[in-house]
């Protein structure tokens, strides 16, 4: 396609260019014809000068109308990338539309302490996002030590008495809370985690985890488990929700 308009243009260029020589040459042409010509040889010295302005209007006509079609090409072709444009921004605005961060700022809102902003944060965004299972932890810090600690799970409980706790760089939850950064994986291991439902024991396929962090202080990590993809407005949100959730830590603390 751009080499198709670099040899319109050209081909424009070509006559445009030639138009202007035969001006120039019809000018003087027309300028070197003598004051008075034989009948018997006036036909023949006009002949050539009129061949020329004659070729002369035919180039800049056809320069003329092959600029105006390459013109009217452009305008379609600019219209279409904006459309396009248009449309893709309006789907990406729509996804992210369909999430209302709200949810997240009015299910955190009064809560009494770190551990209920956790709980309350984890189960309002497990039920916008409709995902299958989810677990939340808190990160403390104890001399050199970074932990992440199980505090609360969407459909998802732990054994009466057991913990779960990841060190800094251990494990996946251990990596978001040493970069503190989020991990996006569309083939969870067999077994890794298992999703209860209506449908019975089945691994889920796809796993979102998200720190909860307030400039580069991770304060807690979140992790959902799905059987349907996290597109990009389900990231964008959960990474938002993170945010708040991390702002109503930090104002406990």
């Amino acid at each position: 396609m751009i080499s198709f308009f670099k040899n319109r243009m050209k081909v424009s260029h070509i006559l445009a260019g030639l138009f202007l020589a035969g001006v120039l040459i019809s000018a003087y042409m027309l300028y070197s014809i003598p004051g008075s010509l034989q009948l018997t040889n006036g036909f023949a010295s006009l002949a050539a000068p009129y061949i020329v302005i004659a070729l002369t209007f035919a180039f800049g006509l056809a320069a003329l109308i092959f600029m105006l079609e390459y013109k009217k090409e452009l305008i379609v072709i600019r219209d279409r990338v904006v459309k396009t444009q248009e449309e893709d921004a309006n789907t990406e605005n729509a996804g992210a539309s369909s999430y209302s961060i709200n949810t997240i700022q009015q299910a955190v809102k009064g809560s009494k302490n770190a551990t209920d902003v956790l709980h309350k944060g984890l189960q309002a965004l497990g039920k916008t996002l409709q995902v299958g299972q989810g677990a939340i932890y808190k990160v403390t810090s104890q001399q050199d030590q970074i932990t992440a600690t199980f505090i609360d799970g969407y459909a998802f409980t732990l054994e009466e008495g057991k913990t779960v706790e990841f060190d800094s760089g251990d494990g996946l939850i251990g990596q978001a809370v040493a970069s503190g950064k989020a991990l996006y994986i569309d083939e969870v291991p067999e077994g890794y985690i298992n999703i209860v439902s209506g449908l019975g024991n089945a691994s889920s396929r796809y796993l979102l985890i998200v720190p909860i962090k307030k400039e580069n202080n991770v304060l807690g990590v979140f992790e959902l488990a799905s059987f349907t993809a996290f597109d990009q407005a389900k990231q964008k949100f959960a990474e938002a929700a993170a945010q708040i959730m991390a702002d109503k830590l930090d104002s406990k603390n």
